[in-house]
């Protein structure tokens, strides 16, 4: 049975993050990974390899790629590098995966362009993790794309991003069903239809992992994201400032750390990471949810993620050359919206990220390292 479906989405295609002047965004050629690494350095020009820009007024996505480790094109490779799901799940306090069907609650993706392979390469990913499988044939999967007569093409930064998310909604609830949201672009109005487009499924959570920097235009967008009852989650940047949408009052906003294994009773350890988006909103008042902030507006994160890309996360592109090691603040959005789902118990009329503000007491302690603090990270369900 075909689940794709067609959404239209207004908005003028401009390009995509991590490009150029206005080019039509495209993915690297196919070939040996050496060679495909030779592409793609030189692509990665910001403070971190990988970044993706915004241009021309567009909302960048926050995946980071660690270009010193070259892709593996074998699905089935012995060695692979990275935190796969069960480092994750022992991580954050979750239980082993236990083999229960994909059937659950809905997990909305909302990114930009097109990911050709994103079912396929998600096949391939909860396969090689035991995850149980997640496709449109089953009804787990759904991808939502514009029109045919709208042009819709892949780029590269949004293909890995789109990876990174659907990898990290899998590994936090790998029973949910996974529904992929692609906006023509990453224009600021019309990645906020997509989100009213994901918010008609009917989903438990809605993960966003871009932003643009605070601005006059952030009150023009912020009634899409508020939607009572779903869990709106969005990443907070890379760049250590404060970035929209993560600082509306309306969402959950992640942060990331750096995550290393420790002998602690936990068995880890993690501090804020020194990229990670924080700090005090210049635009939202705070919100009557969050308390013990020390801003007298929003403050940014209210909870966080490994985002560090030492040593990274293990997800598979085929776009991009096989298995590659992701990061960035951008695998925390999905996460959080997969333990949002898969608590499912988010409250019909709420919003922003009360529960989270409730049950402090329910997360990590992250270890601030002299920077901006995070209220900790998830430690299984008891915060969402």
């Amino acid at each position: 049975m075909n689940r794709t479906l067609s959404i239209a989405v207004a908005g003028a295609l401009l390009t995509g993050c991590g490009g150029g002047s206005a080019v039509s965004p495209s993915l690297p050629a196919q070939g040996a990974a050496g060679a495909q690494a030779t592409q793609r350095t030189p692509l990665y020009s910001r403070a971190l390899p990988g970044a993706c820009t915004v241009v021309l007024g567009e909302l960048g996505c926050y995946v980071q790629v660690n270009v010193a480790i070259l892709p593996i094109a074998d699905p089935n490779a012995a060695t692979i590098s990275g935190f796969t799901p069960a480092d994750l799940r022992s991580a954050y306090g979750l239980p082993p995966v236990d083999g229960t069907p994909a059937t659950g609650p809905l997990i909305a993706i909302v990114a930009a362009y097109d990911d050709p392979s994103a079912e396929a390469d998600l096949v391939i990913y909860r396969h090689r993790f035991g995850l149980p499988p997640c496709t449109s044939a089953s009804g787990c999967f759904t991808k939502v794309t514009a029109p045919g007569n709208v042009l819709q093409l892949p780029h590269q930064r949004w293909v890995e991003e789109i990876s990174l998310d659907l990898a990290m909604a899998s590994a936090a609830c790998p029973t949910c069903r996974l529904a992929l949201i692609e906006a023509q672009n990453g224009n600021p109005n019309v990645l906020a239809a997509a989100v009213d487009a994901a918010a008609a499924l009917n989903p438990a959570a809605i993960s966003n992992s871009y932003g643009i920097p605070e601005g006059s235009s952030s009150a023009n967008q912020d009634g899409h994201y508020d939607h009572p009852g779903i869990a709106i989650v969005a990443s907070t940047g890379d760049d250590g400032t404060v970035q929209y949408p993560a600082s509306s009052a309306h969402v959950t906003a992640v942060g990331g750390t750096t995550l290393t294994h420790d002998t602690s009773s936990r068995g880890w350890h993690e501090a804020v990471w020194d990229k990670s988006g924080a700090g005090c909103s210049a635009t939202t008042p705070t919100p009557a949810w969050q308390t013990g902030s020390g801003c007298s507006t929003r403050s940014v994160p209210d909870v966080s993620f490994v985002a560090a890309l030492s040593p990274g996360i293990a997800v598979y592109d085929s776009n991009d050359g096989g298995w590659i090691v992701l990061g960035g603040t951008s695998a925390g959005a999905p996460f959080v919206a997969g333990l949002y789902a898969q608590a499912h118990d988010f409250g019909a009329n709420a919003g922003g990220a009360p529960s989270i503000y409730a049950n402090l007491g329910s997360l990590n302690a992250v270890d601030a390292a002299g920077r901006y603090p995070t209220p900790g990270t998830p430690h299984g369900l008891g915060a969402f």
